[in-house]
């Protein structure tokens, strides 16, 4: 018991004081590291980027939020997340199984802009046949989502970067 105790309270002071700083790599880009338990973490992505003269960010205070909704004006307690919204899409696709990357920009306005495929269908093992139709499907739904509330940085809407992976059964 003493032994549990012992390894309970070394690993609750271990994880203690765990901290955010901001480096600067050799190319010049600002990535954050994540200091917990004498791990480090490091987010691949720079801090923001510029994109056609817009800035755009990776890490932001207050992430994008998803304007869930009642899909039944008859049962308000059925809400759907964006999860279950891209799901209810490409139900009524019958393509096989396959899965597509996608990232995109959710705008300062909360519009999705600037679809792109990470990850196309065939790379992620879909039959090459339907790969194109799926990777198609994907990014028409994706830039289609109702209108976000934006992400914000510093209290300000900002423009950021969102992955998102479309699945089909």
């Amino acid at each position: 018991m003493k032994t549990i105790f012992f390894l309970l309270s070394l690993a609750l002071l271990s994880c203690q004081g765990g901290r955010k700083q901001d480096i600067q790599s050799a190319e010049g880009t600002k990535h954050q590291i994540v200091d917990t338990a004498s791990v480090y973490y490091v987010n691949p992505l720079p801090l923001y980027f510029i994109l056609k003269g817009d800035t755009v960010y990776t890490l932001v205070d207050g992430g994008p939020v998803f304007p869930i909704h009642t899909s039944a004006p008859d049962n308000p307690d059925l809400f759907i997340d964006l999860n279950n919204y891209v799901k209810k899409q490409v139900s009524d696709v019958h393509l096989g199984k396959g899965a597509v990357d996608l990232v995109f920009i959710i705008d300062k306005e909360g519009y999705i802009r600037d679809v792109t495929i990470k990850k196309s269908a065939r790379e992620n093992g879909a039959a090459p046949n339907v790969a194109a139709r799926m990777d198609s499907i994907a990014c028409k739904v994706i830039a289609e989502l109702p209108r976000f509330t934006p992400a914000t940085r510093d209290g300000k809407a900002v423009n950021f970067l969102k992955s998102w992976t479309v699945r089909f059964k």
